[in-house]
């Protein structure tokens, strides 16, 4: 670390200093790494219960494919929450110690105790800027292929197999009473889940979040088309109070429907783009000036959470500095309130006014970070005044 110069009086403060920031940032990074694995596991548990509510079928060698894509998604979460977390304990403690009125006493800046969580947290927002604006598109997709290539399998299976129940996705599914010897399914029941996920999951233009009785039912695979082809025979197809009755009638379904895409993603829109395809895309001369106006919200809403790092550091700091204690319930509750009703909701705010045009993307998504790195800067002088 830097050598900072001498801010007090006595000939020892530098090398106080330096002794102090040391001893500060081997704290932190210890607090820092243990909350950080504890908080990414019980995350991480449940966004790995989201994926399998996906495809409920998925076997084990699937899940291990599929994590290296779904522990990332905790990171953008899990890394500011336990560096703030970590910044409240490790300073709080510090100053519920009296280490911090020694060091006062010593003639030393309070700044000089605050720099190595400010200098950590700048180190982890490049990474979770990163993880934001490139890994998680990368992320995303992943899950999907993975969940893609399940209900492949499925459905390739079904060529050599006698089958007569057949899960399609998240929240669609086949049950027959047998199998003809052509392979068709006899008596075939095609149904979706109600609400928003069967709406999505429903063959388009037949049926959603419906259902569709035939005497007889094909389903194979159009690699080219990447979608499951079904073709029904005497089917009647019930939504609600609508019926339909078809002779003979093919119908395709997507994929990515399948396992749970909406429509927005399915296009591959701005919440899957990369920050490269990002800028290419609000580089490039469009007359639709809502779609540049989300291209633009969602770069600049990555970036204002990848920041969060380096805001939870300059105010977790002199935060806990000033509360003054050092207990691991303490620094937790005071950091759920710090971001679950102050920040996050603040991050909010900033996206619907920038999606409305209310505010320019940039000044609006970084709303949060500045009003709380201006908390931050309250706290400090409070702190240095004290």
């Amino acid at each position: 670390m830097t050598p900072l110069r001498r801010v007090g009086g006595h000939p020892g403060s530098e090398t106080s200093a330096i002794r102090l920031q040391r001893y500060i940032l081997r704290e932190l990074l210890a607090a820092f790494l243990l909350l950080f694995a504890i908080v990414t596991a019980v995350v991480g548990a449940g966004l790995l219960l989201q994926f399998l509510h996906r495809a409920p079928q998925i076997g084990l060698i699937a899940i291990a494919k599929g994590l290296p894509y779904v522990l990332p998604v905790a990171f953008p979460i899990t890394i500011p929450l336990a560096f703030l977390v970590a910044c409240l304990l490790t300073y709080g403690r510090f100053a519920d110690d009296n280490e911090f009125t020694a060091l006062r006493m010593g003639g030393v800046h309070p700044w000089h105790a605050v720099a190595p969580a400010v200098v950590v947290g700048a180190v982890l927002s490049m990474g979770t800027v990163f993880l934001n604006t490139d890994v998680l598109p990368w992320a995303e997709l992943g899950q999907r292929e993975i969940l893609k290539d399940q209900v492949q399998r499925i459905i390739t299976a079904l060529e050599e197999g006698s089958a007569t129940v057949v899960p399609l996705g998240k929240a669609s599914g086949l049950s027959a009473e047998g199998r003809d010897a052509d392979g068709a399914f006899r008596a075939a029941r095609i149904s979706t889940g109600g609400g928003e996920e069967g709406r999505r999951a429903g063959p388009v233009g037949l049926f959603s979040g419906g259902e569709i009785v035939a005497r007889r039912a094909w389903l194979w695979l159009d690699d080219e088309r990447d979608a499951l082809i079904i073709r029904l025979q005497d089917a009647v197809s019930v939504q609600g109070d609508v019926t339909v009755e078809f002779d003979d009638t093919t119908i395709a379904v997507d994929l990515d429907r399948l396992v749970g895409a909406s429509a927005r993603e399915e296009a591959k829109s701005e919440s899957l783009m990369t920050a490269e395809e990002l800028r290419y895309n609000m580089a490039r001369p469009s007359p639709d000036d809502v779609q540049n106006l989300e291209y633009a919200a969602e770069l600049w809403h990555r970036i204002a959470m990848g920041l969060a790092p380096l805001v939870f550091g300059f105010l977790g700091a002199p935060l806990g500095l000033w509360s003054a204690r050092g207990s691991r319930g303490s620094a937790f509750l005071l950091a759920l309130v710090v971001a679950l009703p102050v920040y996050y909701p603040l991050l909010r705010l900033g996206e619907n006014l920038a999606r409305e045009g209310t505010l320019p993307p940039a000044p609006a998504l970084l709303l949060g970070d500045v009003l709380l790195l201006a908390a931050g800067g309250w706290f400090l002088v409070r702190v240095v005044r004290a």
